[in-house]
């Protein structure tokens, strides 16, 4: 049901922005895949935190000794789990924006203020990007303390999740949408 209200919503958009009525541009179905992947992910890890916080709960105050790994494997995963989720929920209107000063403008300058928001998320992506390729090289020869894996590994969703996020936003704009400041339905 949602995911046709979403290939609705993508049809009623590309005939407002001049894209090939019918099936979504090319673009827009490599999005919903990667957007799909991405929620199925994070569902994943989102299944695993739960587990691991229950098991060190549960090891805690009912055998009296929590397991060491259990904070960081939730740690880690929740760093992970922000930085995917900022991809996944962006072509949905998901990420938090007061959009009163966009949606009161006319169709011509909130095309703009659009572009504008969109060049500064890419170069927020792009710091991101660039800040935790630097950050999990520089810690790339350091372990942790309960699991004993690299630092790079939980340094580098950051990186990842800034490449995604840029992804998302062009194929997006490369496939006529354009990614909503907030989740509500705009009045024309």
């Amino acid at each position: 049901m949602g995911h046709q209200v979403r290939k609705r919503q993508v049809s009623d958009q590309a005939s407002h922005v001049g894209a090939p009525l019918g099936a979504p541009h090319w673009a827009i179905a490599w999005a919903m895949r990667l957007e799909k992947l991405l929620d199925t992910v994070l569902g994943l890890m989102l299944l695993v935190v739960a587990l691991v916080l229950f098991y060190q709960v549960f090891g805690r105050y009912v055998i009296g000794r929590a397991p060491g790994w259990t904070e960081e494997v939730a740690r880690m995963l929740v760093a992970w789990m922000a930085m995917l989720g900022a991809a996944a929920c962006l072509r949905g209107g998901g990420h938090i924006a007061v959009g009163a000063l966009v949606n009161a403008m006319p169709s011509g300058v909130r095309t703009v203020l659009l572009g504008v928001r969109d060049l500064a998320i890419l170069a927020t992506a792009g710091v991101l990007g660039w800040a935790g390729a630097r950050f999990a090289t520089l810690n790339g020869s350091q372990d942790s303390a309960a699991l004993e894996i690299p630092m790079s590994i939980p340094y580098s969703a950051m990186g990842v999740g800034a490449v995604l996020l840029a992804l998302m936003l062009i194929l997006a704009r490369m496939g006529g949408e354009t990614p909503p400041v907030d989740s509500l339905p705009q009045i024309d």
